[in-house]
């Protein structure tokens, strides 16, 4: 792959805006403050939330605003997004709307109050009975906490106390303070606001005196190699306790374990036996792990590679160059570096790296050439880095990409500028105090 120029076009294409709205590449926000952002893509980033890993990406809602207002695109945006917002199909873009819908609330557009009040009071999806919550107490302060515990505590009637219940308070605790919202409560007089405190000051009492629950670790210490060998052999085909159990497992037990997997013939039992290794190397190495990662199963193949790179020898080493050579484009054969790597990898690794059409396959891709720079700090960052930096559609890569441009003092001006406007609070944080430290010095 030839390393490139991945500073930000003066003149963006429509397809270009799309990708650096999709990303939250901060070069949006600079193409919107120069009224150089079409409203094309601009809007169907506001319609439809497009975060890459919505499970640990933060919403987008706030950053899109600053570009509508940039833009000056508030009057514009309006009418397609309050229609959005009220014929919303799925969670997935609701709460960006939400928190589109505050901006405009806020501004003291009344149709965009009357429909998130409308959410908080219906909750339009069964797995996010949140919706709303946080946008009307951060508008209407105590008049708004006490609708939504009203809401809530009418529900109690017909469910249990959940997590989210006690989510709400907390959420309103920091925000109003939790002297306020503890007399806000102490003091109500509706049935349900009332019924609702009197669950919640329950489940306060009732928690100290809850026995402490196990660690995950003290778990799975727990199972015996025994119960996992049976597990692994059973036509059960869940993976969930042996990668676990093999961070903790006696050197002895995992010998067992190991015993069992050179004697499977199963694919599916292979593949869970070798779970118990995708985060721990063998007590003694053998090569026939590597004989797996050419398996004829796909899910045996992928989990051998995993346990592969735990281990370092030289065997790996030829295997992974052998792997180069036939192009790179996928992230299995680059995670071997990360524990077998020498000085100079990197540049073949480049080399030998091609873009996989797809885009989850992209990120574990990149993601894997990450580990490799982060584990071995000799490696020169400046050109691998910076792909991943540009091309990731996660945004928390592209924040460990940009720390390790950071900490060899390879970050470009332009990113450094960029960054400022990037949708990831984590990057803004890190060149802000980058910024910060150059001033003082």
């Amino acid at each position: 792959m030839k390393f490139d120029d991945y500073s930000p076009p003066t003149l963006p294409s429509l397809d270009q805006q799309r990708d650096a709205l999709r990303k939250g590449l901060g070069r949006a926000m600079q193409w919107a403050m120069s009224r150089r952002l079409d409203d094309t893509p601009l809007m169907e980033a506001c319609l439809r939330d497009q975060r890459f890993d919505m499970s640990v990406e933060d919403s987008r809602g706030d950053w899109l605003w600053q570009m509508i207002q940039a833009v000056g695109g508030t009057d514009r945006f309006r009418v397609p997004i309050l229609r959005e917002f009220h014929d919303i199909s799925d969670d997935y873009s609701a709460g960006q709307l939400c928190e589109l819908a505050k901006h405009y609330a806020r501004k003291g557009d009344p149709a965009f109050r009357t429909r998130l009040y409308e959410i908080v009071e219906r909750k339009p999806f069964v797995n996010s009975p949140w919706l709303g919550e946080e946008e009307i107490i951060e508008l209407d302060g105590e008049s708004a906490l006490l609708f939504a515990i009203n809401v809530r505590g009418r529900g109690l009637a017909n469910r249990k106390w959940a997590w989210d219940d006690e989510r709400l308070i907390e959420q309103a605790t920091e925000r109003l303070g939790e002297g306020p919202v503890s007399q806000l409560l102490d003091n109500a007089t509706d049935e349900a606001v009332c019924a609702f405190q009197r669950m919640w000051r329950q489940r306060m009492k009732e928690k100290p005196e809850q026995e402490p629950a196990l660690s995950h670790k003290e778990r799975v210490k727990a199972i015996t190699v025994a119960e996992i060998v049976a597990a692994a052999e059973s036509e059960d085909t869940g993976f969930g306790m042996f990668r676990g159990w093999g961070m903790h497992a006696d050197p002895t037990d995992l010998g067992i374990v190991l015993r069992r997997l050179w004697a499977a013939q199963e694919p599916k039992v292979i593949a869970k036996f070798l779970t118990v290794f995708s985060n721990r190397a063998l007590p003694d190495f053998d090569a026939r792990l590597i004989e797996l990662c050419q398996h004829s199963d796909a899910e045996v193949r992928r989990r051998a590679f995993s346990a592969l790179e735990k281990n370092t020898h030289r065997l790996i080493r030829e295997f992974a160059f052998a792997g180069l050579a036939k192009g790179l484009s996928d992230g299995s054969v680059v995670g071997l570096f990360i524990n077998n790597y020498e000085q100079g990898d990197e540049h073949r690794i480049l080399e030998a790296m091609e873009f996989p059409a797809d885009e989850c396959e992209l990120h574990w891709l990149l993601m894997d050439v990450n580990k490799v720079l982060e584990k071995n700090s000799q490696a020169d960052a400046s050109q691998l880095a910076m792909i991943t930096y540009a091309s990731t559609p996660c945004e928390n890569c592209r924040f460990f990409a940009l720390r390790l441009l950071h900490n060899q003092k390879a970050v470009p001006e332009w990113v450094k500028e960029e960054c400022r406007y990037d949708s990831g609070q984590d990057c803004r944080e890190l060149i802000e105090k980058a910024l910060e430290s150059t001033k003082v010095a």
